[in-house]
C-alpha cells in the first residue's frame, strides 16, 4: 500500500486544515496523531475479523462499487479530519455512512433519511451549538417514532458536560482519548448487535 506524507502542505490540501483553522489547544500535530491512530485501530480489529481489512487510512478517498448493506449512521464534526477518520473506520464493517460538518446540514440530513445512529461531535464550533444539535435531533427522531441512537464525542475533559448532554437525550458519551476510535467501535458493534438479537426474537 503507498502511503502518503502527513506533512503541513498534504494536510491543508486534502482536507482544507491549516493551523489558522484548529480549535484553540489542537494544532496540526494533533491532527496527524488523530489520522494515524485510526491505522492502528485498524489493525488492532484485523486481528479479530472474519475477513482481512485493508486501512485506506492514508490515501484519497475512492469511490466504490459496493453498496453498503449495514445501518445508516451519520457523523457530525466540523473537523474534515475527524469525519473522514470515522468514515474510513465504520465504512470498513459495512455501515452506510453520511457525513455532516455544519449543525444545520446535519438537521436537513436527518430529516431526510431514516439513520439508526448518529455519531456528533458536541463542539460545531462550540458546546452551544452541540446541544442546539443534540436537542434538535432528538426532537426530531421523537416526533417521527424513530429510535435513532445519537452518541456524543468530544475532546472536552470537563466531566460536567457527560451529564448535560445525556440530560439532553444523548444515548451514549465518548471523551476523545487516546484510543477513542476503538472504543467507539465497541460501543457501536454493542447497540448493532442487541439491535440483531432484538430482530431474532421477533420472529
Amino acid at each position: 500500500m503507498t502511503t502518503i506524507d502527513l506533512d503541513d502542505e498534504f494536510l491543508e490540501l486534502f482536507f482544507n486544515i491549516t493551523n489558522a483553522k484548529c480549535p484553540k489547544n489542537f494544532d496540526l500535530i494533533d491532527l496527524k496523531k488523530q489520522l494515524l491512530n485510526i491505522v492502528d485501530t485498524l489493525k488492532e480489529l484485523n486481528a479479530n475479523a472474519k475477513k482481512p481489512i485493508q486501512s485506506k487510512a492514508l490515501s484519497p478517498i475512492v469511490e466504490e462499487e459496493n453498496v453498503p448493506t449495514g445501518p445508516a449512521i451519520l457523523i457530525v464534526d466540523d473537523l474534515g479530519v475527524i469525519t473522514y477518520q470515522l468514515k474510513v473506520l465504520l465504512s470498513e464493517f459495512d455501515y452506510d455512512i453520511d457525513c455532516s460538518q455544519e449543525i444545520y446540514d446535519a438537521v436537513n440530513k436527518f430529516k431526510k433519511r431514516n439513520y439508526e445512529y448518529v455519531v456528533m461531535d458536541l463542539f460545531i464550533p462550540t458546546e452551544r451549538e452541540g446541544f442546539i444539535l443534540l436537542t434538535e435531533l432528538k426532537k426530531i427522531a421523537a416526533n417521527a417514532g424513530k429510535k435513532t441512537i445519537v452518541g456524543v464525542i468530544t475532546a472536552s475533559p470537563r466531566k460536567e458536560i457527560e451529564q448535560q448532554c445525556k440530560n439532553r437525550g444523548a444515548d451514549f458519551f465518548l471523551e476523545k482519548n487516546s484510543d477513542w476510535q476503538n472504543s467507539l467501535f465497541n460501543i457501536m458493534s454493542n447497540y448493532i448487535n442487541d439491535k440483531k438479537n432484538e430482530d431474532e426474537d421477533d420472529y
